[in-house]
């Protein structure tokens, strides 16, 4: 009869494997979990960013002639949808960021602002006045607000993203 090793695992080395591949599950179902919730924050973050500048297109595309008279002669003017039911986010207009995903209701702010230095801007040798309109979009639940640029309040985290575009009296397809 021969003496020696049998073959097989012991119990000591079937335990070290089995903690081993316990732990190596638990930090990929961690990673799981974080990705999806990066992924979520993400598609919050463009579907934000996408109705902003959705909503400064709007802007753009309105008479200058209006946008000016409408500030009633103040060089800043913020427009609200808190204030202004006109402005509120629709589930249509942008589904991502509805009260039942976020757990709060969206905000959105335009500011426009009349540009102090019309002076540098010229064309066809005409200074233009030009107006600057910025847009923010805020969502999420109470206490945990975001928002893209701070336009909506210093107190809310933002993502230091501006959306801006610039309007002057020199309207879309013309020369002058």
């Amino acid at each position: 009869m021969k003496t020696g090793a049998r073959g097989g695992f012991t119990l000591v080395e079937v335990a070290v494997s089995s903690a081993i591949v316990v732990i190596m599950t638990l930090a990929l179902m961690e990673g799981i979990v974080v990705s999806a919730k990066i992924s979520h924050e993400n598609a919050e973050l463009l579907a934000a960013d996408a109705f902003a500048w959705d909503t400064a297109w709007k802007w753009m595309n309105k008479s200058y002639d209006d946008i000016k008279a409408d500030l009633h002669g103040q060089t800043v003017k913020d427009y609200d949808s808190s204030a202004d039911a006109g402005m509120l986010m629709t589930s249509n207009d942008c589904p991502e960021l509805v009260s039942s995903k976020t757990g709060g209701n969206p905000r959105v702010v335009v500011r426009v602002e009349k540009c102090a230095d019309a002076q540098a801007i010229s064309r066809h040798g005409k200074s233009l006045e030009v107006l600057r309109i910025g847009v923010d979009v805020e969502w999420g639940p109470s206490g945990d607000r975001k928002c893209l640029n701070g336009l909506c309040g210093a107190d809310i985290a933002n993502y230091s993203h501006p959306v801006t575009v610039y309007k002057s009296t020199i309207d879309r397809g013309t020369l002058e």
